[in-house]
């Protein structure tokens, strides 16, 4: 759910959190049960703690994705000759936020956590009080609140004979199914994602990865290959149907073989596409290609497999060598597309060791992605004997090259976001473009004299747009002038007879961020903001002295933003709890300068 789509339930959520803060009702409910009617002395039981959780709430799970996210943890006090194991928790669902631009690891509705105990021989006879604690951070759909702590306590008897099973086994078989081999050892998100894989079966897992590499062929950076495929097959004069096919069959086993490689080079070496494509000069790099394929694809120049390459093997095995080097070019592009997958597999191969499995698994990943090519790969080989195929064929392949240019722009977005100079940015990716274009890639009926020339042209067009580029990426961003909470009266803030807008946040507070990367950063706010005094307090762990200032102004939930008048009165009707567009807090604080005006 977009905020800047649904403003109304927006407002509804975030008054259902304060009224529900306001009465102190904890977001989940908490208990214990044992797996036995009582411990036996020297032997092991299990404990479930059972969390539930209010509707239309979440909590974070207890390995949240996001270095301020706070984790669900479960404790017990200390007790002699009871040993408590490591908690086990249930698979986490990921789920996507409005005050998140990424997936979040969450708990939602009932969730049991599962504790093995160990007693000693030596136990006490007597009953046996376990107390522990279990702490959180509970959010709804765009807030996130102060982590909470809640106590839970159970009485067991101790005896030296046997133990009556639970009334409440289904706590313990329902989370024992959905635990597995991703608790026992140090797995990212990625590598547990792709766990469940692996522990098919060998021929589960294959077919699961086959039809995983057909799924991939709905990702965006997968288009490069389509006309790719179209416009070296369309152009080949194949003898007979066998032929076509036998070519595209090399050319899908040279995508598999890419991928696997690809996959296995980059885990080994600790290279993950998913972290490269948040660095800005990776995404130029991509960014240049798929222009300069979409070029290409225009007639600006051809891709074509090398003359010398094709010599060496015989002009009479061309086609299928040729068709197989395509088939590498073809998997080295289409390889980041899925980076979730490689990154999760290839960290489970180098922790379990399975390294011949992972490699017949990556390979068929990319025979499944490949087998789309395949088909079209032998299809566009018939097209090539059709009459009067050319002219629809070109027109095929403008129509791919104005998609790469789609993909281009797909990739270069996220990026821009968060770039300061984006006109200058945009200006260095194309100048970079026209470079290696107009310089190296562009053949045409030039003299010697003019080729050396558009060469020198060529390179300093490349050099200017990756000047334009840096300067873009170095750009400051203007900045709010804040002031930082430290034992400050309002009175004294209020010396300067300016107003005062104050945003009580938290680094464990997502939509915090959320403000600090989009509404605080935009012109309008900046301009505005300097006729306010702007106050920042840090309530990640408040003393005692920004705890009572947080009592001052009743502080619940994060981030809450007040507007004080010159006078030092809050407007309490423009107060806010959660994230805020830019927009609406210009708004805001015009009010409370036209307030102050009065």
């Amino acid at each position: 759910m977009k905020l800047k789509f649904f403003p109304a339930v927006v407002i509804l959520l975030t008054l259902s959190a304060r009224a529900q803060f306001a009465t102190n009702e904890k977001i989940v409910d908490v208990r214990i049960v044992s797996s036995q009617d009582k411990i036996v002395q020297g032997e092991e039981l299990k404990l479930a703690i059972i969390l539930n959780i209010k509707p239309t709430l979440h909590i974070n799970s207890h390995e949240p994705l996001g270095e301020y996210y706070i984790p669900t943890e479960v404790k017990f006090a200390p007790l002699r000759n009871i040993s408590f194991g490591q908690a086990q928790f249930p698979v986490p669902k990921l789920k996507k936020f409005a005050f998140s631009d990424e997936k979040l690891s969450i708990y939602d509705g009932e969730v049991t956590v599962v504790i093995p105990v160990t007693t000693s021989p030596e136990l006490d006879l007597s009953p046996q009080t376990i107390t522990g604690i279990v702490s959180y951070q509970g959010c709804n759909d765009s807030v996130c609140f102060a982590p909470e702590e809640q106590n839970f306590e159970i009485v067991l008897d101790v005896a030296a004979g046997t133990a009556v099973q639970s009334q409440y086994p289904e706590y313990f078989i329902k989370v024992e199914s959905t635990i597995s081999a991703d608790h026992a050892l140090d797995l990212t998100q990625d590598e547990r994602a792709a766990l469940q894989y692996v522990e098919k079966g060998m021929l589960g897992a294959i077919l699961t990865f086959f039809i995983i590499g057909l799924a991939l062929n709905l990702t965006p950076c997968v288009y490069p290959v389509i006309p790719l495929t179209v416009s070296y097959f369309g152009a080949q004069r194949q003898k007979s149907r066998g032929s076509a096919f036998t070519a595209a069959l090399f050319y899908q086993i040279g995508i598999a073989l890419a991928f696997a490689g690809l996959g296995l080079i980059s885990g080994l070496a600790g290279k993950q596409w998913g972290f490269l494509f948040a660095s800005p000069w990776f995404v130029v790099v991509i960014g240049t290609i798929m222009l300069l394929l979409s070029a290409s694809l225009f007639g600006a120049f051809e891709i074509t497999v090398p003359s010398s390459l094709l010599t060496r093997v015989g002009k009479n095995k061309q086609g299928v060598i040729g068709a197989f080097f395509m088939g590498l070019t073809a998997g080295i592009l289409i390889a980041p597309c899925a980076a979730g997958i490689i990154i999760g597999l290839v960290g489970l191969i180098a922790k379990l060791g399975l390294v011949g499995k992972g490699t017949i698994l990556f390979f068929v990943l990319g025979l499944g992605l490949g087998l789309p090519y395949l088909i079209l790969a032998t299809f566009s080989g018939l097209l090539g004997r059709l009459p009067q195929s050319g002219g629809w064929m070109l027109w095929i392949k403008k129509l791919f090259g104005f998609m790469l240019i789609g993909v281009a722009i797909y990739f270069i977005l996220p990026q821009l976001e968060r770039i300061v100079g984006k006109l200058g940015f945009l200006l260095g990716l194309i100048t970079v473009t026209a470079g290696f274009l107009l310089g190296f890639l562009e053949h045409g009926m030039y003299g010697k004299a003019f080729n050396w020339l558009r060469r020198i042209i060529g390179i300093v067009l490349i050099l200017l747009g990756i000047y334009w580029i840096h300067n873009a990426l170095s750009a400051k961003e203007a900045e709010i002038n804040w002031v930082h909470y430290s034992d400050q009266t309002i009175d004294m803030l209020l010396e300067e007879e300016k107003p005062i807008f104050i945003d009580f946040y938290a680094d464990w507070c997502a939509p915090c961020k959320q403000l600090d990367r989009q509404t605080f950063t935009d012109e309008a706010v900046i301009k505005v903001a300097e006729s306010f005094i702007m106050l920042k307090v840090d309530c990640t762990r408040p003393d005692d002295s920004t705890q009572a200032f947080m009592n001052r102004f009743n502080v619940t939930g994060m981030p809450t933003l007040i507007f004080l008048s010159r006078s030092g009165a809050e407007l309490t009707e423009l107060r806010e709890i959660g994230f805020v567009p830019a927009d609406r807090l210009v708004a805001s604080m015009q009010k409370t300068l036209d307030s102050s005006r009065r």
